[in-house]
């Protein structure tokens, strides 16, 4: 009996995982798909306009959660401030994302993206004052070894981007250490709400100044730019439900190969090899940062 009770637990935990890896590379998935709608609208349409776009149509593939959650209710918090905190930063790291993928291919954009989660360590080795393990050390010094690569000297100005894209990647590592906080006592979706309100806002304040009247097939894709981005939100949300992220998050690097297909299909686009192995750098060195925290986080439980 009890052998069957645990076969039955074990295989619960193995679907329990096979969802959330399911979803999260459907989730980086759809997110490539956006970054790639993004770069297809071109320079003309200015980033507010863009950021508008991706956030208020993204209200609609969440409507269904936040009507759920009792529609204007979402918005009850009892920590505004950090809420304003969290939003702000989100909203100049999307900005300059979306400035980045002017400038830089789709493949050297997210991999620049993604050197968030060795941003975040290191600040929450400063602002948290949580311990920096050898290991972690180590991945994240190698880490930044593979961004110095890629931003080896360049003529074509894509210098300039890559260091818009390290500054939304800035954005974001602060992100996460407000997140954490936020965790602790608010839902998934009021932290999202917030966020895509203010950029929604963000985004309609800049028009005035910066707008370019949209023809039929633009306005489809800043239409897809805000839906793909609510889907993706919605299922990489679901994918830390089934499953810790110390298995998730690795999977977000899946979106380098996403990119780097999408450079090629779309934009014909090869990247350069210095690009590729710094990348696989970043992608390595990042997984490896967070696989050290989960060893640190079962360790330090054990103890206990």
């Amino acid at each position: 009996m009890e052998s069957r009770l645990e076969a039955t637990t074990a295989n619960l935990t193995q679907d329990s995982v096979s969802t959330a890896v399911k979803l999260a590379i459907l989730s980086t998935g759809i997110f490539s798909v956006m970054f790639a709608l993004i770069k297809m609208l071109g320079p003309e349409y200015p980033s507010g306009q863009v950021l508008f776009c991706r956030s208020f149509f993204a209200v609609i593939p969440l409507f269904p959660a936040i009507m759920k959650n009792g529609g204007w209710q979402v918005f009850k918090t009892s920590r505004p401030g950090m809420h304003l905190t969290r939003s702000a930063m989100g909203l100049i790291s999307a900005f300059l994302c979306i400035e980045a993928l002017r400038w830089l291919p789709l493949s050297e954009a997210t991999s620049l993206f993604y050197t968030a989660p060795l941003i975040t360590t290191v600040l929450s080795f400063f602002l948290l004052k949580e311990k920096l393990s050898p290991l972690k050390l180590i991945a994240v010094m190698a880490g930044f070894a593979g961004v110095l690569y890629m931003l080896q000297p360049q003529s074509n100005g894509n210098l300039t981007g890559a260091l818009i894209a390290l500054g939304s990647a800035l954005c974001a590592g602060f992100v996460a250490i407000e997140l954490r906080r936020l965790s602790e006592t608010e839902k998934s979706i009021t932290i999202v709400a917030f966020f895509m309100s203010a950029c929604s806002l963000a985004g309609l304040l800049t028009m005035p100044f910066a707008f370019t009247m949209p023809d039929l097939k633009d306005a489809l894709i800043l239409l897809a730019i805000g839906i793909t981005g609510g889907i993706a939100q919605i299922f990489m949300t679901e994918a830390y439900k089934f499953a810790p992220a110390s298995t998730v998050a690795p999977l977000n690097y899946t979106s380098l190969i996403w990119a780097t297909l999408f450079d090629a299909l779309l934009f014909a686009k090869i990247p350069a090899w210095h690009t590729l192995l710094g990348a696989l750098a970043v992608a390595c060195c990042g997984i490896l940062v967070v696989k050290a925290g989960k060893h640190e986080e079962t360790r330090v439980s054990a103890k206990t």
